[in-house]
């Protein structure tokens, strides 16, 4: 049977997209493939469209697959292409993908530079409600990596609402775990409590809302132990999930530096034995993060190893008046200066 290219381009994109829907991570290597037996087709028939399409795709696999430099290599040759051809609906999508990958490389300005592109494109077009729950998405990733976690709560919140529009129950899902993660990390630990047990939440129950209740609970008990139980239990919810991941090494810094400072806290000089033996975890471990917060300045003390302590330093403390006399000094000083230049330059004119 002869078919139209019309149609067979048409045939070929609406297959493909199915294919796009098959669940699982199984799927990408051979979606990947079939991709690029797509694209040589698109070639030889001249089908310049269909060829862009599928390479967004291809670089959205590419992505999913962890292959960031194969699809940053995709991407910038399609939007240099894209940009003649001024389909602005694919450039949106194009460049939302390159966001996703350099978000991905933990490359943040870029990521945010092209997230902007996004949102700049998107204000003249209509964008169908899955693509803006991506764009919300990943503003709400965004504005986590710049520890502004109530803002990606929004965005998150957003995201979420789209999804539950859609029916899309697997993004809402998702969604409902990073709102979950911002509030925690907001510290807001009552308010990712109440949101677990809504009515809302009810169908979105899974072990990714389990291993946040459980974070929920260690990080507003400043409790260690637990938030180490916590790593091992969910360990494919908490870091699997790169982004979580990410983020959950940040809060269990924060968590060990409150618990060490309230440890050290009474004390001008402590044993790092009995640091060590009160939080529950090895010397060595204790002796390398007590030397970071004191060189980070977050403690103000010195480590004696020949006597195995941590030596705290008093605050000085400084006047009002103290300071004043200071800033007076620093004005005078400056108006000195000020003075010997203009002497120089009269010196040099008038002799």
């Amino acid at each position: 049977m002869d078919i139209p290219k019309s149609k067979t381009g048409k045939i070929i994109r609406t297959l493909f997209d199915k294919c796009l829907k098959f669940p699982g991570r199984k799927w990408n290597e051979p979606l990947i493939d079939l991709s690029k037996h797509i694209i040589e087709w698109c070639e030889k028939e001249s089908r310049s469209f269909l060829r862009m399409r599928i390479e967004n795709k291809l670089a959205d696999l590419l992505f999913k697959q962890a292959k960031y430099n194969e699809a940053l290599q995709i991407l910038n040759k399609l939007l240099h292409e894209l940009k003649k051809k001024d389909d602005k609906q694919l450039i949106v999508e194009t460049q939302l993908v390159e966001s996703k990958v350099y978000h991905a490389l933990e490359n943040l300005p870029k990521a945010k530079a092209s997230l902007t592109a996004v949102k700049t494109t998107a204000n003249s077009i209509y964008v169908v409600p899955q693509l803006q729950a991506e764009i919300d998405m990943m503003s709400g990733l965004i504005a986590a990596d710049e520890k502004d976690y109530n803002t990606s709560y929004s965005y998150f919140y957003e995201t979420f609402e789209g999804c539950r529009s859609m029916n899309d129950h697997v993004g809402a899902g998702l969604a409902f775990k990073f709102m979950l993660f911002a509030k925690i990390m907001s510290k807001q630990h009552d308010d990712a409590m109440n949101l677990m047990y809504s009515t809302v939440s009810l169908k979105y129950q899974s072990r990714d809302v389990e291993a946040m209740k459980f974070v929920a609970q260690a990080t507003k008990q400043q409790n260690l132990l637990k938030f180490e139980q916590c790593k091992k239990l969910y360990e494919v919810e908490l870091l699997d999930d790169p982004v979580i991941k990410r983020h959950f090494g940040y809060l269990y810094n924060t968590l060990l530096e409150d618990n060490l400072k309230k440890i050290i806290e009474p004390y001008s000089e402590v044993q790092i034995d009995y640091v060590a033996q009160t939080i529950g975890l090895p010397m060595d471990k204790i002796l390398q993060k007590l030397s970071e917060m004191i060189l980070d300045e977050v403690i103000d003390g010195t480590l004696d190893q020949g006597r195995n302590c941590l030596i705290i330093f008093e605050e000085q403390e400084s006047t009002e008046m103290f300071d004043r006399a200071l800033g007076t000094f620093n004005n005078l000083d400056g108006v000195i200066d000020s003075l010997y230049e203009k002497t120089q330059n009269y010196k040099k004119k008038y002799h």
